[in-house]
């Protein structure tokens, strides 16, 4: 066959234009109908002309069902579920307009797992000195992103996961209220589908700022925001607003010489001793 010779789609019939080929393992696919596959679905490439013509049954079928598809729950942002919880049913998508999109429709009994990571990204925030070239923080500074990635591991026919990012507006930091909002969604998901709550995990996390700082001086001189790396003198910051992080030093007890590291600690841990 030359390269230029026509091609016609093993589906339509149609006759494929320029680029417009989806090749198949024993056949050729217009991208029109390879539109109409699951967004779930991958490998083409390595599937026969009789399974995807199986797989366009069933996505016509899907289309047919969500006619009567009532979610009585959405969840999410970026990526949504909508659910059907009468009829213990869900779909996935990022589509506002979802009932023309056709998004599979997923049984909760086709549910096999829920796997959902919180992925933290650091990127460190640079100063110019007074050439204008760019340097470190000392110490250095980090911004902040995190991710929280789903993996929903199905029993169907065409596609084994489903694997989409949750977040739309990335939170800066686990202790925000942005972050904790996804946190709440996801123990929606799975309390939803699954029956059991989400656990959350921030032991891996290298955000630095999980307790408060403190400080026994008179809180005056030069900081950096711990936020956005500005530097600063005053009680805030005058970039981003955030309030001057507090150091704490670890004394020793006066009575038994134990060191304390815990800013709060009114007894001595080790022999009771009154501290402050």
């Amino acid at each position: 066959m030359g390269l230029f010779e026509k091609k016609y789609c093993d589906i339509c019939g149609k006759e494929i234009k320029f680029l417009g080929n989806r090749k198949l393992d024993d056949g050729n696919m217009c991208k029109d109908c390879a539109s109409k596959l699951s967004p779930w679905f991958s490998g083409r490439r390595h599937t026969s002309l009789a399974a995807i013509k199986q797989q366009l049954a069933y996505r016509e079928q899907n289309q047919t069902k969500l006619a009567s598809f009532s979610p009585t729950k959405i969840i999410g942002k970026r990526y949504r579920f909508y659910i059907d919880e009468n009829k213990k049913q869900f779909l996935v998508t990022s589509s506002s307009d979802w009932k023309r999109n056709n998004p599979d429709i997923i049984s909760f009994s086709e549910v096999k797992g829920i796997d959902i990571k919180i992925v933290e990204d650091r990127d460190e925030i640079y100063d110019k000195d007074e050439n204008g070239k760019r340097i470190s923080f000392d110490p250095p500074q980090y911004k902040y992103e995190y991710k929280f990635n789903v993996d929903v591991d199905v029993n169907n026919e065409f596609f084994d996961d489903m694997k989409f990012e949750l977040t739309s507006d990335r939170p800066d930091n686990p202790y925000s209220e942005v972050y904790c909002d996804y946190v709440y969604m996801c123990d929606e998901i799975m309390r939803t589908i699954l029956n059991r709550p989400f656990k959350e995990d921030k032991s891996q996390f290298k955000y630095p700022y999980e307790t408060p700082y403190y400080t026994n001086g008179t809180g005056n001189g030069e900081w950096y925001c711990p936020k956005c790396g500005s530097r600063n003198e005053g009680a805030f910051c005058t970039k981003c607003g955030t309030q001057r992080p507090q150091i704490f030093e670890p004394f020793f007890c006066s009575k038994c010489g134990e060191k304390i590291t815990d800013p709060e600690a009114v007894f001595c841990p080790k022999c009771g001793n009154k501290l402050k």
